[in-house]
């Protein structure tokens, strides 16, 4: 398992994400009413500006406004004055405050080892820059996809380019078949103990999902061991209610769907837990950070952690190098929708 030494790692690292012009002032002095922000970094994740405001608040005066994938610092979370119900949480950044919900915390911490060869079926990997730049042949100039932070993927081979760069090929979340490929030092390589099962075994694990209170909860038995903040169904396409059961999971999807203004295509979502018939999931999310109101097509939105700790918790078990799993009948977590 070769890997850059410190200077190769700096040089290609460095120059690759030089483009994202990261901003170099100092941190302001956080405000009272504030604790640390979840990540160092944010990435703007619509396709609509979002102002920066002198104070979190919807009604101050704007100083900037951010678009797409721009990434900026966080230097702060601040409880402030709510532009929508349920979410009054506000980033500190440069300059003034931006609210939370359209905001993607990431890192930027690109990954110093290089897998030269890969054994079949290849290994699973998360995006762990802002954003991944995939392309159709290492040496295209043209970008086929960006890739965000926390997706996840099979890299299924590697190489290296004229220059010593190495690149791996990706599969499943975005491709059926070997496709485009990324710079190595854009993923990390998930270790098969990172997925391992958490409380394996226990036949009294079941989950509460609370659309009321847009909250979703791990039970074992009566007591509760991990709770998560969620986004349910819109009104339309709401989140089906009463007993279900996992049915499947996968590593990773690339979920297709919507018409017209409502299409979508998200290659590398992470760890779905598939709980109905028509492919409702608990599922990790990169396109919002509102985690208190609806927004989705039925499926419950969490952050790519929480996905990843439910995934690990909840029957079936999906070996790592398999991409899915079913459930036997009535074998699957139960998951009751309230």
């Amino acid at each position: 398992m070769p890997t850059m030494n410190r200077r190769e790692f700096i040089k290609y690292a460095s120059g690759a994400l030089a483009w994202m012009a990261l901003p170099r002032t100092p941190p302001p002095a956080a405000p009272p009413a504030s604790e640390a922000s979840p990540t160092s970094l944010g990435r703007i994740a619509t396709w609509w500006w979002q102002a920066v405001r002198r104070e979190p608040s919807q009604q101050a005066e704007w100083v900037a406004w951010k678009k797409r994938d721009e990434i900026i610092p966080l230097y702060a979370a601040v409880a402030g004055k709510a532009p929508w119900p349920d979410n009054p949480i506000w980033y500190q950044t440069d300059g003034g405050f931006i609210h939370s919900g359209y905001v993607q915390p990431v890192e930027n911490s690109p990954s110093a080892e290089v897998i030269a060869r890969v054994a079949k079926p290849g290994f699973w990997a998360q995006v762990c820059v802002p954003i991944a730049e995939a392309r159709w042949r290492p040496t295209s100039p043209y970008v086929g996809y960006k890739l965000y932070y926390g997706t996840v993927y099979r890299v299924v081979n590697t190489t290296a380019d004229a220059d010593g760069h190495w690149w791996y090929q990706l599969k499943e979340g975005i491709t059926y078949a070997p496709g485009p490929y990324v710079p190595a030092w854009s993923v990390r390589g998930i270790p098969p103990a990172e997925l391992a099962p958490i409380s394996p075994g226990r036949s009294d694990k079941w989950i509460e999902i609370d659309v009321d209170a847009q909250m979703l909860r791990c039970l074992e038995g009566g007591a509760a061991v991990f709770d998560t903040r969620i986004s349910s169904g819109l009104p339309g396409t709401a989140t089906p209610r009463g007993e279900h059961r996992v049915l499947y999971k996968r590593h990773t999807s690339r979920m297709i769907g919507g018409s017209e203004e409502s299409r979508y295509d998200l290659p590398g979502v992470a760890f779905p837990v598939y709980f109905t018939r028509s492919a409702v999931a608990i599922h990790g999310t990169y396109w919002h950070n509102d985690f208190v109101r609806r927004h989705s097509h039925g499926c419950v939105n969490v952050t790519n952690q929480a996905a990843e700790w439910v995934f690990r918790w909840t029957d079936p078990v999906v070996a790592y190098d398999e991409l899915k799993a079913n459930a036997a009948p009535e074998e699957g977590t139960r998951v009751v929708v309230i």
